[in-house]
This record gives structure tokens, sequence and C-alpha cells, in this order.
């Protein structure tokens, strides 16, 4: 069925449409997000094995100066002072620092690619209505969601190729400006493999929308390929920007 969807999208809409299946299509979103949030966390991961240059940090464990430069008189300020003999500074790896960081993004990957259903389907229904389509909403967001699967190849393919990237450039050095141009150059390396991956998704998606938005909104090919075609554009153009 899947394969169907992306490979066939005309014969799948047309056997289907109208009457789509939203929970399926709940579902087609809950797996492209979740397989997009696991590849960026994956990718993190190990960007952050690379960085194994260390740094050194204020140690959290250790009481502030006024604490500990105070005079103990009394077994609470005893109880305060507990600690003052640590260091003021701990070591640690830069790595460790950037995958604490990153990790709390990954709920905001996941938010953002179920957030972006029903976006689409606004835009997908709001293009096709202006060249006449006929059809409810909810065919509308079913169309929007089999169209979002192409972004879970372009994720997993992108990994790969951000991996490739990531094994040719050292980031192991201890010199924070040497670091940064290296992370400059990892980052000039993926921009020009994704982009032209992000043209081809959006390129994909477009062509299984249009499809979708024939059957699903009653419209001629090149009417369904405006309203696809526009939000896959927009699409791809947020993506590189």
């Amino acid at each position: 069925m899947v394969l169907d969807a992306l490979l066939r999208p005309d014969a799948f809409f047309a056997e289907r449409a109208p009457g789509l299946s939203l929970a399926r299509a709940a579902l087609v979103v809950a797996l492209v997000a979740l397989v997009t949030t696991a590849v960026v966390g994956a990718f993190g991961w190990s960007l952050s094995q690379q960085l194994t240059q260390t740094t050194e940090i204020p140690n959290d464990e250790r009481p502030p100066d006024w604490v500990c430069d105070d005079e103990t008189t009394s077994e609470v300020d005893e109880m305060m002072q507990d600690g003052c003999d640590q260091p003021k500074q701990k070591t640690v790896v830069v790595g460790d620092l950037f995958w604490d960081r990153f990790s709390g993004m990954l709920p905001l990957v996941l938010f953002s690619g179920l957030l972006a259903w029903p976006l689409y389907g606004v835009g997908l229904h709001v293009l096709s209505a202006i060249v006449n389509g006929e059809g409810s909403f909810a065919d509308t967001l079913a169309v929007a969601a089999w169209g979002m699967l192409p972004s879970a190849f372009q994720a997993v393919v992108g990994f790969g190729l951000l991996l490739t990237t990531l094994g040719s450039v050292d980031l192991s050095a201890s010199n924070p400006e040497l670091l940064a141009s290296q992370v400059e150059t990892l980052s000039q390396r993926a921009q020009g493999d994704t982009a032209v991956l992000a043209l081809a998704a959006a390129a994909w998606q477009g062509y299984v929308w249009t499809f979708g938005l024939k059957h699903a909104r009653k419209l001629p090919t090149g009417s369904a390929a405006f309203a696809g075609g526009t939000i896959a554009l927009v699409t791809f153009l947020f993506g590189i920007a």
C-alpha cells in the first residue's frame, strides 16, 4: 500500500478517494515524524561522539563563593559549605555538552513533524479550492499525510550522506577556532548534498499530492499539479532557507 501511494499515486487514489481513511493517514504522519526524529537524533549522537576534545565549565556541585568564603559558625553553615573543597571548574567532554543540548531539541523535531500535517492540509485545500476543487477537508488531510512519506526517505538518505561527510572531517581538535572551522566545513558539504536531496523529495511530494488532489478534490491533472506543486515548492524553499 505504501509503495503504491508513492510510486503509483494515480491508481492508488483512484481506488480510494473520496473517503480516504484519516486513521491510516494519521499513522503515516506519526511514522514520518518518528523516523525523522530518530534520524536527527542518530546524527546528533554520531556528531557528539566525534567531539572528543575537553573544556572547562563551572562546577555546579560546588556551592557559590559567598557560601564557601563565609566562616562556619553553626551546623547550618557547615551543611551549606559541604562540597566547598571541590574545584570551581570541572573538565567535561565537548561532545557530552553538545548531546545534552541537542537531545533537548528532539521533542521539538517530533512536534514540528506532527504540526506540518495540518499546515500542509490547509495549504493544499486552499489552493485546490482556488482552482475549483470539490470535496471534504478530511480527504485533503489524508492526501497531505500520504504526500509526507517522501520526507521520511529524505531523512534516511540524508543521514547516510551526512555520516559520509562526518567521516571525512576530523572534529577532535582542541582549538575552538579550528573546531568552528571544521564544523563550518561539515555544514557546507552537507548543504550541497541535502539541497539536491530536498529538491528530489519535494518533487516526489508534489507528484503524490497532484494525483491525490486529482481524485480527492475532483480536479484535472493540471489544476491538481498547480496546487500540489506549489505547496511542494514552498516546502523545498523553507527547507533550504
